[in-house]
């Protein structure tokens, strides 16, 4: 099997595992859970954190900004250390898009980072993608698979979709609002004020569409500042965080996948549940398969 392309993508997860193990001594200037934040800090942690979006630390970030470092500790800890298996994916694609890194958090807030999360309007994965708009840019749902939750498949078509958006409205806070309420009912948002900023419109636009947009700018400050607040990520177990993606032509099943890297069934199917039947089908172009690096080398291709 050629797994030349699985080396920088391999690289990255232990990168971004052991970086992530290593807390700034900066923490350790601040209180046990400190649970303040100044307007002050805020603006200058995301200044150097080279964050895109033009934000504001309005109340309603702020609130989210305060869940996240005090009501709901233990819940963020959870959020910080699942980032270990999916961020590298995120961040790999993302810099190949050439999109802005911090949309490496729309999944936190889409799916709290479960591929298998699906909502009750029909939206699935980590990008919570709609099934009309995942099959649009190329993702396969039927009996044997749903691309929706392959972590590649779908970083690939959330950032297409994301790219797309940009390309539309040109402004990023307008196009988190078109990924969650969708296009329409921000085009007639930007009609009902005649304006096509997203601080004008928001006031038409549905309130939790507004609380989105809030949401995301709060979680891209906290997974970037985290240990500024006493907040240590609780990881998965060894085998999940550091990991390598493959590319398989030929039927396989997870099964034989396990049993050819030596790793436990569980594993496999945890790191890869886009496949319904745990069989991995056919294919011209290739299905990514995500093993952890310990395992030993597939002999199909």
């Amino acid at each position: 099997m050629n797994l030349s392309k699985s080396v920088l993508l391999c690289l990255s997860f232990i990168a971004l595992s052991i970086q992530a193990m290593s807390i700034p001594t900066a923490a350790a200037n601040f209180g046990k859970g400190k649970k303040r934040l100044s307007k002050k800090a805020f603006h200058r942690r995301l200044k150097s954190n080279s964050f895109t979006m033009e934000v504001t630390y309005n109340k309603a970030v702020q609130k989210i900004v305060k869940k996240y470092i005090s009501k709901d500790r233990h819940g963020t800890e959870l959020l910080l250390g699942r980032q270990a298996i999916y961020f590298p994916i995120f961040e790999k694609y993302i810099t190949e898009f050439n999109l802005p890194k911090e949309l490496k958090n729309l999944p936190v807030i889409e799916s709290s980072l479960n591929p298998k999360a699906a909502s009750k309007v029909g939206a699935k994965g980590l990008w919570q993608l709609m099934p009309s708009t995942a099959r649009i840019y190329g993702l396969v749902i039927d009996d044997y698979v749903d691309e929706r939750c392959d972590p590649v498949k779908s970083t690939i078509a959330g950032l297409s979709y994301l790219k797309d958006l940009y390309a539309k409205y040109g402004e990023w806070k307008l196009v988190l609002a078109a990924y969650n309420c969708g296009p329409s009912r921000v085009n007639k948002a930007m009609k009902k004020a005649g304006q096509s900023n997203f601080e004008e419109i928001k006031k038409y636009l549905p309130k939790e569409t507004r609380n989105y947009v809030a949401k995301f700018i709060a979680t891209s400050y906290v997974t970037e500042n985290y240990f500024f607040h006493d907040l240590r990520p609780i990881y998965p177990e060894y085998t999940l965080q550091f990991c390598k993606v493959i590319t398989v032509h030929k039927r396989i099943s997870l099964k034989e996948i396990a049993r050819q890297s030596g790793m436990d069934l569980k594993i496999i199917q945890k790191l890869n549940p886009s496949y319904r039947k745990g069989i991995v089908p056919p294919s011209a172009t290739g299905n990514f398969i995500i093993i952890p690096i310990f395992g030993e080398n597939l002999t199909v291709g």
